[in-house]
């Protein structure tokens, strides 16, 4: 468990500081939102590839050794974003490989969780820990950055992480081929053995599309605020370097408390009724956020949005676990980690080119649309008995 949390502090860290350092990006390079936005086309292209590869290369290579062939990639992704400034295209290379990386590690993370006797608590800390890197990132890299450090010696921190973060996964996880079996299990279905099998049966299966592009829409809107945040409080609301590194920080801390506080109370309410209470709380919080020109305001409402959703990606991947037959569940929570993710890649690519043609405000509006989206997906999900804990 703590070789899952260090994997995904190092996935927050990383994820977190992208929005504060785009301005520099965009500086260094001298190119516009629109050109930036390529770096989340790169990471939604490394989301793709886990989306196809990463049940099979857990089957084939182990459980452990995907782990750890995964964190190895993401090594050298850094290695490659740390070690230059010139060229963009290589920076997007870099951008792929971890991404690519990273979704692998976020399928089996939510796989292991999944099997624990209290899911939604674990996992909920699991993401927690995520948010924990997020919040600590953006001000690290504010403050490298605006004592003239070069934006990409940044990543050198991720290095850094990467190895113990490694070496964590080598003592948990190097033995274990596959995770083990729970008697209460569900059969999979007649004909879903095997690779094909399973993979088949898991592109047929309604929770699980329905639930991955929920997914989507909440990691859009996550990593839209989160990614966009610094530049729409500079732009629009006037802030200072400081204060909007500040404010992107504050969300990712609300995610990171909600996710270790809320849900106790989740269980209480169950899981269906949290989320839409907390999707109706986001959406009013934000549009204070978009109509209110006061930059107090915004940062306010922003880090309480954080709170509000914090909880929406443990009571999917929970929701799945309960929907979802054991034996395809390597494919199930690869298909939805991977496309969940791909929506931190896609939204805010649409966010980049919309305010290259119409301003930076766009942000709020566009987070406003996808917190809708979400609710109506998630009235899609089928029903699911009331989990005891």
């Amino acid at each position: 468990m703590l070789s899952a949390f260090m994997t995904l502090f190092l996935a927050g860290w990383n994820g977190g500081s992208t929005g504060a350092l785009l301005p520099y990006i965009e500086a260094n390079y001298k190119i516009n939102y629109a050109r930036v936005s390529v770096l989340f086309v790169s990471t939604f292209l490394g989301y793709v590839v886990a989306a196809v590869g990463a049940g099979t290369l857990s089957r084939r290579a182990g459980y452990g050794h995907a782990m750890l062939i995964s964190l190895l990639v993401e090594l050298a992704g850094n290695i490659i974003n740390s070690s230059q400034q010139v060229n963009f295209g290589l920076m997007c290379f870099g951008f792929f490989v971890v991404g690519m990386a990273f979704a692998t590690q976020l399928s089996l993370c939510n796989v292991y969780f999944a099997t624990l006797n209290k899911p939604l608590m674990y996992t909920g800390i699991l993401h927690g820990i995520y948010g924990l890197g997020a919040f600590a990132s953006p001000q690290v890299a504010t403050v490298m950055v605006s004592r003239g450090i070069p934006y990409n010696l940044f990543y050198t921190t991720n290095v850094g992480l990467n190895i113990p973060a490694f070496a964590l996964a080598w003592l948990a996880f190097r033995n274990l081929h596959a995770l083990p079996q729970q008697p209460n299990e569900r059969a999979p279905a007649e004909g879903t053995s095997g690779t094909s099998g399973t993979l088949g049966a898991t592109l047929r299966s309604r929770p699980v599309w329905t639930l991955a592009i929920f997914l989507m829409l909440y990691v859009g809107a996550e990593e839209s605020l989160g990614g966009w945040i610094v530049s729409y409080i500079l732009e629009v609301r006037k802030g200072s370097p400081e204060g909007a590194s500040w404010v992107a920080s504050s969300f990712y801390l609300g995610l990171a408390l909600g996710r270790i506080f809320l849900p106790p109370l989740n269980m209480l309410m169950g899981e269906r009724i949290a989320v839409i209470v907390y999707l109706a709380l986001a959406i009013a919080l934000e549009c204070v956020a978009w109509f209110v020109p006061v930059l107090a305001s915004t940062a306010v409402c922003t880090a309480l949005v954080g709170v509000a959703i914090s909880t929406f990606y443990a009571a999917a991947i929970t929701s799945a676990g309960k929907l979802v037959p054991r034996a395809m569940h390597a494919d199930a929570f690869a298909l939805m980690s991977s496309i969940g993710q791909s929506g931190s890649a896609f939204w805010p690519l649409i966010v980049g080119i919309m305010s290259t043609k119409k301003g930076i405000w766009v942000v709020e509006p566009t987070v406003v649309a996808l917190l809708g989206a979400q609710g109506v997906c998630w009235l899609l999900v089928p029903r699911v008995g009331r989990r005891v804990e």
